[in-house]
């Protein structure tokens, strides 16, 4: 069967080198991009991202089709970063949209439309085992890229129709095969943030479409003393220490976030340091739930994996427990499992004990 492959076009450099690779390997590409829903945006304006995707796909001569996922985004990314917040949490958007939007919802559209595989720009590796018969993923080579600590939701039908051309290496690799290509977006900056939030402002975002008065309360120190006033949870996180507010006569940290009783709980910092967490939403890429798993757990984007056993609780959720404790442990965030590159799965993070 001849291979079509779908390229998730964004407009940016990863994608466009992505498109251009598979080009000039003689294969047959098109272009596919995701019209999401972006605050403050009015329904007739185009994103620049959609714009900027087709102007790729034109100047490579590839098809280019978009896929207007602005409803289903909002109802299960954006309402859940926003629902989230208010619970007194922080979530992280990314593993959602991976889960619902693009290697979902985006990944269906393109099979539809005839390809074999979907490719994105993506800084990590799938890699087939012919030992086990299984597809795994695995890590970016380049370290400060690395993006499959958002990615433990998938599964082996998902990682059998995924190319990431770009994983094994580096972005300054990316940038000077862009320029030995000369493609417009050579040196386009990357993306931060969040981004369906132009303006980065997310306080603003959840207190909108929240559509009710912020509930303030009181910022409370872990002895019990009441310190000052919050002014509302969605504005903190744990291990936050600046912008509190609030006076004392050593440094104080965010140490938990109490949406029952509406407080926000300070304390120093060998406070933020736990072992114990339970999660939910849990999934292993090769489709069997693990009993016991010892692992290496990244408890956030940014944070080094460290030691740690799961297991599945009689009420199903998962518990883990780190050899050494974690430095602030969020709710909301992911605890993903890996062994040496490989991702072997993850859960989002619901109460630390």
């Amino acid at each position: 069967m001849e291979q079509v492959f779908a390229v998730a076009m964004s407009g940016g450099v990863d994608s466009s080198l992505t498109a251009k690779m598979l080009l000039e390997q003689g294969h047959k590409v098109f272009g596919i991009t995701l019209r999401l829903w972006v605050e403050n945006t009015p329904e007739d304006d185009v994103p620049l991202a959609v714009t900027d995707a087709k102007k790729m796909c034109d100047f490579l001569g590839i098809k280019h089709y978009v896929v207007d996922a602005r409803h289903v985004f909002y109802e299960n990314v954006v309402d859940y970063f926003v629902k989230e917040y208010a619970r007194g949490r922080t979530p992280n958007p990314c593993v959602f949209c991976n889960k619902n939007i693009k290697f979902d919802l985006l990944l269906h559209r393109a099979l539809e439309l005839g390809a074999t595989h979907m490719v994105t720009g993506h800084y990590a590796q799938v890699k087939y085992n012919q030992t086990t018969g299984l597809y795994e993923l695995h890590k970016g080579a380049d370290p400060t890229k690395d993006q499959s600590y958002v990615m433990y939701t998938m599964n082996q039908h998902i990682l059998s129709h995924i190319v990431f051309p770009l994983g094994a290496q580096c972005k300054t690799e990316t940038r000077k095969e862009a320029n030995r290509y000369q493609l417009p977006v050579a040196n386009k900056p990357d993306s931060e943030d969040i981004c369906f939030l132009p303006n980065h402002n997310y306080q603003g975002l959840v207190q909108r479409e929240l559509k009710q008065p912020v509930k303030k309360g009181k910022i409370v120190h872990e002895n019990g003393e009441v310190l000052g006033t919050h002014t509302g949870l969605f504005n903190y996180t744990i291990g936050q220490r600046k912008g509190l507010g609030i006076a004392y006569s050593t440094p104080l940290y965010v140490t938990k976030l109490d949406a029952e009783k509406n407080e926000v709980v300070v304390g120093p910092n060998e406070s933020l340091f736990t072992k114990r967490m339970i999660c939910k939403f849990y999934n292993f890429l090769d489709g069997v739930t693990p009993k016991v798993l010892h692992a290496e757990g990244k408890i956030r984007y940014a944070a080094n994996p460290a030691s740690c056993t799961a297991h599945i609780l009689e009420d199903g959720t998962m518990e883990v427990v780190f050899d050494e404790p974690q430095r602030a442990i969020t709710p909301g965030q992911s605890v993903v499992f890996y062994k040496g590159t490989q991702v072997l799965g993850g859960g989002v993070i619901d109460k630390v004990c």
